[in-house]
């Protein structure tokens, strides 16, 4: 069995991250991660292990990592800076991204030069 992590990469303090409204509420993040989420439901359940990393309520772990053999992550622009880090540590522990949304899908290039892809 092969496993995927899952990583929804954390918000800036912005308007998407509702950061200071979270307080408010008692909450610690206010967008699921949907569109992993579904993703997740595509892998067949007797090949893979999953496992979702919402960067937004617990930090990525080594062990998470260690654990991986593939790092899924789906991605809005505002949290470019979180993928950028999320990339070079699975580049420095050598394992494979997958990166999706509107961020990946729109600068690809821009990924490349700053995660040192």
């Amino acid at each position: 069995m092969r496993n995927a992590l899952l990583v929804y990469p954390a918000f800036p303090p912005s308007y998407w991250g509702y950061t200071y409204a979270l307080d408010f509420i008692g909450k610690k993040s206010a967008m699921p991660p949907l569109g992993l989420l579904t993703v997740a439901a595509l892998f067949p359940d007797h090949d893979w292990h999953l496992k979702v990393v919402d960067m937004n309520v617990e930090p990525l772990t080594d062990a998470d990592l260690a654990w991986a053999d593939y790092v899924f992550t789906s991605t809005m622009i505002v949290q470019k800076h979180s993928l950028y880090e999320v990339v070079r540590r699975c580049n420095q522990v050598h394992v494979p991204v997958i990166a999706g949304g509107p961020h990946p899908t729109s600068y690809q290039e821009e990924i490349k030069a700053e995660a040192g892809v």
